[in-house]
This record gives C-alpha cells, structure tokens and sequence, in this order.
C-alpha cells in the first residue's frame, strides 16, 4: 500500500450517511455492464477532505470499496484526515452478479485534523503521529476480573467511562481467566494515527498478523475495522456473524478498552464484551498492598468442630462460586438451576453423582478426615487461625472434583479460609463457605458445606 500511496491516509470510515432520494436498498434489477454503471465522487467545496459518495446506477444494489472501509450505502461521505492519493472502487449487485467500474483514483493536498481531533481518538491512539498497543486484560492490572464479559439483552448498563450513554445490555458474569487461551496473553493490537487511521493485529492462537484500518464513531460510541478484527479467542469467531462494523465500545479510557461484539448462534442473544488495557499502563502496574479483610466468626474451632468433631457435606444444588475479599458471593445462585442456566461451568444434574458422598470431618483436637464420594478416606491435622480466618491442613488436602474443571481445593499454602458462616433461627451453624484465595485477583473461590 506504501507503494501506491504518497501519503498514506487517515482516519476515518464511512459514517454520516446523507439523505438520499434513492433507497439504501434498490430493487435487483437484471445483469449491468460495465459501462451501465453511474456513480459520482466529489470532494466538498468547502471541506476538500470530505468525499461524497453517490450510485446513480438504477435497480441495483451499491457496494463501495475506499481507503478507509467498505460501504452499501446510495449515498456516503468519507472524512479523510490527512494528504495522500487514495483509491476507491465502485460496483454493484445486480441479479446477474457484481460488476466494478475502473478505480477511481483521488489526491488530496489538505489535511483536516478536526476529524481525529476528539479525546477518544486520543485515548484509543495517543492521538495524531502516534500509535497505541493494546492487550487482552485476564484480570490482573485493577481493571477487569477477566478478558471476556457476558452481556444480557433487553437489560440496561450505564458503563461508558468517557461519557455517558445508554447501553441495552447487562453484565452477566465476568470471571472467565480460563475461557479464554492462555498463549494470547501475548496477542496485541496496536491503533495508530501516523499518517492514518491504521490497525495492526499479532494474534497468537489464530496464528495470524493483521495490517488493516479502522474508524471510530465518537458520537455512537461505535468502532469499525476493515481488513483486521479485534483481539479474540479463536473459539469464539463462528459464534458471532459481525466481527468488524460497527462494535459497541463500552469503555474507553486512557488506559481501558471494552468492545462488544454480537452473539449470533443459537445459544442466543447476548453480548460478547473484549476487554482491554494498555500495554504501556500494563507494563507499568504496580498493584495496591491490600490486606484480606478478616471476620468476627466467634470461635472458629467451635464452628467447624462443635463438641467434639463435626462432619460437613459438599453442597449438591449450589457447591461453589466466587466471592470479593469482603464476602460477597458474585453469582446470583441460589439452586443448581440457576448454576446449569448459566452454562459455563458445566456443573449439571448428572454431576450430582461426583460430590454426593464427599464430605470433611473437623475434630477439636485438630484431627480431620477428607471422605472422598467413593467412600475413600485420607487423614490428617489442622490448624485454625483464629485471627485471620485460615485454616492450614498438614498432611492431607481437601480436593473434589464437581465437574470438568471445577474441583474443589486448597491454596498453594494448603489452605482455606472461612468467608462466610451461615445459621439457622437457634443460632446453630448450618453451612460454611470455605475460600481458596485466587493468586492474582481479589477474590476467592468458595466452597459450600452443609451441616451434615
């Protein structure tokens, strides 16, 4: 492209639609020639960079390619920032196939920085002669929990952070490190404003390298990409049918980026949120020193032992979840149906069969057995630190497996600590969540068991 272009071109794509006598949408008509076909491309008198678009070719359907993406519009105009010589292409659909007309090759010798001056091309580029590297977020820089955000329809969200708009869709849930691959920790994208509105992609798992363009609509909050796509999970691509026009932009902050990008299988309406964050604020994170909150349980070894020992049973309708560092459980589940509708865990009712017969047995004298659901039994000690909640087991290790990757465990340290103590009218302990202290998030998993 540097070798046809002198300047190579900016910043914006086709946007603005302008009234039209003729429809977005003409009716097919039979085969067209090449020489059937009308169009005009004129520069506005008083904004040279401004280029209208307009197909005058009867009963067929318009397509537009031009520096800065693709159109079907009647009639578009380009915003082009900077100098350059630039090519466009006009064809149409008719009932015999496509036909193109000859490119259509434009110089520009004006620049209109106006079109890339706003502080959202500023937060998503480093604005004009500069370029900014982005990077999915797993939720370890204080901004997202993970890369990937459900959205529900028919919900509202106020979430824009550089603004305020309306946006129709809810978060469902957010903690999802492991659904997306690893190995793209080491994706980037990169947008840049040298010289124009360009893109660039290293997606490690696709196993591909993007150089495309793009255009942000600051008055939508849309973006838009031709020849390149956002960062994604490659098991995520056959799920959505638009990864390029028009993508809702949720958040766009200095140092955060949020794009949504339509569900369209059959699973079901819903919002796929692409979280990012700077490379240069992600190589510069220094996360706060917090300590975990602690809690006034009362007497800890009483609770998981009683008298003299207590035997506890893994919840079979709701056996784990996450909780923050103050104890607030962050999923909204209250039955096993409320686990099996969200359908991402894969814990169902067949899964039942796995966790039915495990259980932990805590005795005062610091003694505790693990019960496996096959009856096998593993032994050991432990001890309770009353002042930070942890229990510390020694020579034996709590772990169930629920379902495919859930399982039940400890930390590192092999330990647990008590986030959340539940009790019946009389005062007496019915069920314990236990957490297991994620290493890199403020959060826990956490663990349900029932007074047996």
């Amino acid at each position: 492209m540097k070798n046809i272009y002198t300047l190579i071109f900016a910043a914006l794509s086709v946007i603005l639609l302008a009234t039209s006598c003729s429809p977005d949408e003409p009716q097919l008509g039979g085969t067209i020639s090449k020489d059937q076909l009308k169009f005009s491309i004129t520069q506005n008198p008083d904004d040279p960079n401004m280029v209208i678009l307009e197909s005058l070719t009867p009963n067929a359907t318009p397509y537009w390619t031009t520096p800065l993406g693709r159109s079907t519009r009647v009639k578009d105009t380009v915003r082009i920032a900077f100098p350059g010589t630039y090519t466009f292409t006009y064809g149409v659909l008719s009932e015999g196939g496509t036909t193109d007309a000859d490119p259509f090759v434009l110089t520009l010798t004006t620049s209109n920085l106006s079109y890339v001056d706003d502080p959202l091309w500023t937060n998503l580029t480093g604005g004009v002669g500069n370029e900014k590297v982005w990077r999915l977020d797993y939720g370890a820089y204080g901004l997202n929990s993970g890369p990937l955000t459900y959205c529900a329809p028919l919900t509202t969200w106020t979430q824009w952070q550089a603004g305020t708009a309306e946006i129709g869709w809810a978060p469902s849930w957010n903690d999802n490190q492991w659904i997306i691959e690893e190995a793209d920790k080491n994706s980037r994208m990169t947008f840049s404003l040298k010289g124009g509105a360009y893109m660039k992609t290293h997606k490690v798992t696709e196993g591909v390298d993007e150089s495309g363009t793009f255009f942000l609509d600051v008055n939508n909050h849309t973006l838009t990409t031709t020849d390149a796509t956002i960062l994604r999970s490659k098991n995520f691509i056959a799920n959505a049918t638009n990864w390029n026009k028009d993508l809702v932009v949720l958040s766009l902050t200095e140092n955060q980026l949020m794009v949504g990008v339509r569900r369209t299988n059959s699973e079901g309406d819903y919002l796929y949120v692409w979280n990012f964050v700077s490379d240069t604020y992600a190589e510069n994170y220094v996360p706060e020193e917090t300590e975990d909150p602690n809690f006034n349980f009362g007497d800890q070894t009483e609770i998981l032992a009683v008298n003299t020992s207590k035997t506890w049973v893994l919840d079979t309708q709701v056996p784990f979840n996450w909780a923050d560092l103050n104890g607030k459980l962050l999923n909204d589940w209250n039955s096993r149906a409320d686990i099996i509708a969200a359908a991402w865990t894969g814990y169902d009712d067949s899964s039942v069969a796995n966790i039915d017969g495990c259980s932990i047995t805590f005795a005062k004298d610091g003694k505790v057995t693990v019960r496996q659901d096959n009856g096998t039994e593993t032994h050991g000690t432990y001890t309770n630190t009353q002042s930070t909640n942890t229990i510390t087991f020694k020579d034996v290790t709590p772990t169930f497996v629920i379902a495919g990757w859930i399982s039940v465990a400890t930390t590192e340290e092999n330990q647990w600590k008590i986030v959340k103590v539940e009790s019946d009218v009389a005062g007496s302990v019915t069920g314990i969540w236990f957490g297991k202290r994620d290493p890199a998030k403020a959060e826990y998993m956490v663990f349900h068991f029932l007074s047996k």
